[in-house]
């Protein structure tokens, strides 16, 4: 009986030269020559059923465990000694592959992305492909799908991002075209977000009660320096401010709301006196009415235009008086005007300077002496000859 399995497995072994051993087949083409029938080829452990081994099907190659418990691997050494580099996952759970090392990809056939090395995607119920990850071209590697094709791209020459850009020019590069370009926060009715329109940047919230704010983080808490209200106030430090003020610059210190006649708003105004005084010698007098107080934060030019009507007395023994007018700031005359008016004459003086101060309170006031022996009256307020006289015309520059 051992004698005839002996000659049925020699006929079913076929040798068909010295090199070639044919099994099933009798015209072997190769070392081990296997039937052209599909199914189970090989079996590494198991005689029936379920088994470790090779298989074929119509156009596949099948390499195979029992059970769905039993993961394939590939590496190097011995079944004892063996070092893993890849293991083909079995279970039912999401993990299919697992690596050890890097996979490189090189350029695969012609398709939608002409070709690219990368990964095709499947939708989540396998029911097509959803996108391509992967080589864009010598320059870019990206995603693909939808209707913008490359839609996010990243140039690995220049390390810049495209989105929707596949040559960006800047580290974050968007499509040339007009309408939403980041959304911070979909809201219900809404976005947050930076947009763009014809030739406009549009900074948005998302609904009629948000603000627009500007400041900095300190520990992840928002402070607040600017803000633009939804109905278009302006907050500055969280202070909207009070109707009619103004915003003022104060150099290096904040920004505050200010009256607009305030004197850093660089309002000018208009300083006259109110009656006359006489001045009988070289003392200086102030003028009534000629005074002006103000404070600033910081330093400040002083601009000064003057007008005074002046009458000169009537002198026997002399031609003419000779009048000195000074700017008088904080106490000390910082500023001398000299001028000669005929005996016996009426004449406007005026004339314009420019003082600098600063920061703090400050008084100007306007003072006046005779070189002569007449007497002479400055001033104007009620008196005949006011249309003569147009005071001080005083403006505070802000530095």
């Amino acid at each position: 009986m051992k004698f005839q399995f002996l000659i049925i497995a020699l006929f079913s072994l076929t040798m068909a030269n010295a090199q070639n051993v044919g099994i099933g087949t009798a015209t072997p083409g190769f070392p081990l020559n296997f039937a052209n029938t599909a199914g189970d080829k090989i079996s590494l452990f198991g005689n029936t059923g379920n088994h470790y081994g090779f298989g074929i099907q119509s156009g596949l190659l099948q390499v195979h465990s029992d059970i769905a418990g039993s993961n394939i691997a590939f590496g190097y050494g011995s079944s004892a000694s063996f070092t893993e580099r890849m293991r083909i996952i079995n279970n039912t759970g999401f993990d299919g592959m697992s690596l050890n090392g890097r996979l490189i990809l090189r350029n695969g056939s012609t398709d939608l992305v002409n070709g690219g090395a990368g990964v095709w995607l499947y939708k989540a119920d396998n029911s097509g492909q959803l996108g391509f990850m992967g080589t864009q071209n010598n320059q870019n590697i990206g995603f693909y799908g939808g209707s913008a094709g490359w839609g996010f791209t990243y140039n690995a020459i220049n390390s810049h991002v495209g989105i929707g850009n596949n040559n960006p020019n800047a580290p974050l590069a968007f499509a040339a075209s007009l309408g939403k370009k980041i959304t911070l926060y979909p809201g219900a009715t809404g976005d947050v977000g930076f947009g763009v329109a014809g030739n406009r940047l549009q900074i948005y919230s998302d609904n009629p009660n948000a603000d627009v704010a500007i400041g900095y983080d300190a520990g992840g808490t928002f402070n607040e320096r600017f803000a633009v209200k939804p109905n278009g106030a302006l907050a500055i430090n969280g202070n909207t401010g009070t109707a009619t003020k103004v915003l003022t610059s104060n150099g290096v210190a904040p920004a505050t709301w200010s009256s607009p006649t305030n004197d850093l708003y660089n309002k000018t105004v208009k300083v006259s006196g109110t009656n006359g005084v006489p001045i009988t010698n070289y003392t200086f007098t102030d003028v009534p009415g000629y005074s002006y107080s103000f404070a600033v934060n910081g330093n400040a030019k002083v601009s000064i235009n003057f007008s005074v009507f002046v009458i000169a007395s009537s002198c026997a023994f002399c031609a003419k008086s000779e009048i000195d007018l000074s700017f008088n700031l904080d106490g000390t005359d910082v500023s001398l005007q000299r001028f000669d008016v005929p005996n016996s004459h009426y004449q406007t003086l005026s004339g314009s300077i420019m003082l600098e101060v600063g920061p703090g309170s400050h008084l100007l006031k306007l003072r006046a002496a005779i070189g002569g022996p007449a007497t002479v009256y400055v001033g104007s307020g009620g008196n005949w000859y006011q249309q003569y006289s147009n005071g001080m015309i005083i403006q505070v520059i802000q530095q």
